[in-house]
């Protein structure tokens, strides 16, 4: 048996593979999984950066651990996944409030 024998053999295998509904149904399920996981994953961040920032907008005021707990943490992944503007709104005006220290857990 020689090279080309094996190269005939898997070539006919991967364009019988690719060629099978099966397959392209099995990358349709796994295209339309990563969508619900995606839009999942929007719905918890935008949910996390909208209670993060209620909580600093009802207390009127902000720590800067805080804020950038919330930038790093939620709003940036949140963005960068194709999050919509309304969190930059809410960023915006935490970000705007009066930045006061955190208190010393131990005081």
């Amino acid at each position: 048996m020689d090279l080309s024998y094996w190269i005939t053999g898997m070539t006919t295998i991967i364009v019988g593979i690719l060629g099978s509904t099966g397959f392209w149904m099995f990358v349709q399920n796994r295209r339309e999984k990563k969508s619900v996981e995606r839009t999942v994953m929007l719905g918890i961040a935008f949910l996390g950066v909208k209670m993060s920032c209620r909580m600093c907008l009802e207390r009127g005021y902000a720590d800067v651990e805080e804020i950038e707990d919330i930038e790093k943490y939620l709003y940036e992944p949140y963005i960068a996944m194709g999050g919509n503007g309304t969190a930059k709104m809410l960023m915006d005006k935490v970000k705007n409030l009066p930045n006061k220290p955190r208190k010393e857990e131990n005081s």
